[in-house]
């Protein structure tokens, strides 16, 4: 439920998704103390914390756990759900992998350190021109995102929100009931497809346009404010 004002009602919101680089870190990758404070107060509230990151498994997860989260992990954009050390793999391989395939017989952009532990799709070293990425595989279903960190190749159709969708199944959510916060275009569709979507002052344009707020701050402190207007702190 909504108020006039678009904030959710209190007890509204049963479960807040979390990107993590550039939205619980700064541009430096440090991890905001006051946003896991604050995070972890909404846990202890009963609102699930969930995290959705480009990044591989094994560092979403180690950051959740430690972070002291309960929530599902949605890890390589959507390509891979976890909870409870089970484990879904929603995102294919194959096509992103014929795709760099292509791309590194003709140039040199290099793969992630993290790659060796990357399921469902490929990470890329951040470019500045990733239209052109785009372009060179505009010929296979493939779809290509940046994070500002990274360029990921994948599945046509893979994003946040379809990992999103599953970790609503396995809650027994539905996605309405679910605030997302993020800031850069691999989080749009998961704060459209959200109940309430948040961006953060550092967010591209395109996500602050999709978003049904944006905060003043940055960052942790960002996040900090977004879980204020959705009146969960």
């Amino acid at each position: 439920m909504m108020s006039d004002d678009g904030r959710p009602v209190p007890g509204a919101v049963k479960a807040v998704v979390v990107d993590i680089d550039g939205t619980l870190t700064d541009d430096s990758r440090r991890m905001s103390l006051e946003a896991i404070a604050a995070l972890r107060r909404v846990e202890d509230s009963g609102v699930r914390v969930m995290l959705a990151s480009g990044n591989v498994l094994p560092i979403a997860y180690a950051v959740s756990t430690y972070m002291g989260f309960t929530g599902p992990i949605i890890a390589e954009n959507g390509g891979i759900v976890c909870y409870r050390q089970k484990v879904w793999v929603i995102g294919d391989p194959d096509e992103p992998t014929r795709a760099f395939e292509s791309l590194a017989s003709r140039t040199d952009l290099e793969r992630l350190f993290t790659d060796r532990w990357r399921e469902t799709e490929v990470g890329l070293k951040q470019v500045d021109d990733v239209d052109s990425i785009r372009l060179a595989l505009a010929l296979f279903d493939v779809d290509v995102q940046t994070t500002g960190w990274a360029v990921h190749i994948m599945e046509r159709g893979m994003d946040k929100y379809v990992g999103v969708q599953k970790a609503c199944e396995i809650l027994h959510l539905r996605p309405e009931q679910v605030a997302a916060i993020g800031d850069s275009e691999n989080d749009m569709r998961m704060i459209q497809g959200c109940g309430w979507g948040i961006a953060i002052r550092n967010s591209d344009e395109r996500t602050r346009d999709a978003a049904d707020h944006v905060t003043k701050s940055e960052h942790g402190l960002g996040v900090v404010e977004g879980l204020e207007w959705l009146r969960l702190i």
